[in-house]
Parts: structure tokens; sequence; C-alpha cells
């Protein structure tokens, strides 16, 4: 038998009514409710649609789990004990279903209790100016003076030695393209089906999952400093 032990939600009282044909507004509403609204959970060896279900009554926000997280829910995979108290509803549900490697999105009005797996699916588009850090940039440093006593008898000349140019990092793209693969997983994240990377006109044009479009954005940040 499942215990539900206890729980309360704080609501925003001054949440402002949303028209249902506003999608825009409907998603602006929703996220403003994981932010603003408190709540405490103690839950014992409840199951996931438990929890789901007292989540939308006490909210109004409208949750579906996907055809992954029904399944694992029907396989008695998805229970859930947690004790909270007082938190922000978006820190709360992050905390229950990262317990079972779960993920929230917002879709169509609703927020959807998806696997990661299903998440990382979704590939999108992202293209990331790199320009300056395959443009190479000349060391100006000071020449070497240097002093030479000449043939025998002669005066003293002076010569003026340039400074031999330094091999850029980035001379050839591919090797930019190699060190952000190499550095955000390797074969394991870029052989999957759908991904891609490339470098057209100074553009790293970047097909990946969300979080790998996070590294990656991350990851040039981090190049740029130490160009």
């Amino acid at each position: 038998m499942i215990r539900r032990l206890a729980a309360v939600a704080v609501l925003a009282a001054f949440a402002l009514p949303v028209r249902a044909e506003d999608p825009d507004q409907t998603k602006k509403e929703i996220l403003n409710k994981l932010e603003v609204t408190k709540i405490s959970l103690d839950f014992n060896d409840a199951s996931l649609e438990e929890v789901i279900d007292f989540l939308h009554e006490v909210t109004g926000i409208n949750f579906v789990m996907s055809k992954a997280v029904q399944e694992k829910a029907r396989g008695g995979e998805l229970k859930v004990d947690i004790k909270l108290e007082d938190l922000p509803l978006r820190t709360a549900l992050k905390l229950m279903l990262e317990m079972h490697d779960l993920t929230l999105i917002y879709r169509k009005g609703v927020l959807m209790v998806e696997t990661r797996e299903e998440r990382g699916s979704e590939l999108d588009m992202k293209m990331y100016d790199v320009k300056d850090l395959l443009m190479k940039i000349r060391d100006f440093a000071g020449p070497t003076l240097e002093l030479s006593s000449g043939e025998s008898g002669s005066e003293p000349t002076t010569g003026l030695i340039e400074p031999e140019d330094g091999e850029h990092p980035f001379d050839d793209p591919e090797s930019l393209v190699n060190i952000i693969r190499n550095a955000t997983g390797g074969d394991a994240t870029w052989s999957k089906d759908g991904v891609s990377i490339a470098i057209n006109n100074g553009l790293l044009i970047v097909v990946q999952s969300d979080d790998i479009q996070k590294e990656v954005q991350q990851l040039i940040v981090a190049l740029r400093q130490f160009k």
C-alpha cells in the first residue's frame, strides 16, 4: 500500500489569468509558477504517477509522462521517497526526477516528464562564430638587435633578426573541430544518427542535443581565454 505522508504547496496569489488561445502566455505562466511556487513534500514509497497527480492538483499545472516513463512506472521502477520543505517547485521537481534520471520539458501547454535518453534525442542546430579562433594573429614582438664585427679590419655592423612566427594551433579548422569533438565525448557523442559538427566560412555549425550545445559553447569561451 502506497503511503503518502504529507504534502503542502504554497501558490503565488498574484499569478495572472491566462487565455487558453495564447500559448506564449501559457508557457510564461507555467515557467513563472515553477519559480515562485514554494512547496513541501513528504512521500514514502509512492509511485511517480501519484506524486505527479498530486502536483497537478495543488499547482494547476498539467503534467504528462512520456511513453518510456509510463512503462518504467508500470514496471514499478519509479518509486518516490522524498522529504522537502519550502523549496521552489522547479528545485523540488529537479531533485525528485533526477533520482530516476528523468527530465522535465515544456511542450504545448504541459510539462512533459521524459527519460534523459528521450530528451537527448532532440537535436538542435546552432552556429558559433569562431573566426577569431581561426585567425592567425602575428606576434609583433620587437626584433632582436645584434652586433657583428664583420670581416677582419672592418667596422662593426648591426643586424635586425625578425622573430619567427609561431605555429597557430587552429591553422587547420579541422584541428578545432577535433578538439571540440574529443572534449565533448568523442565518438560516443558524435557517432549518433543525425548529429554533426563542421566549420564553414568561420562558422562552427553544430547539430546536437541541448546539453552538448551548452558544452560546446562553454568550450569555445574557454578556448578564447587561452588564445
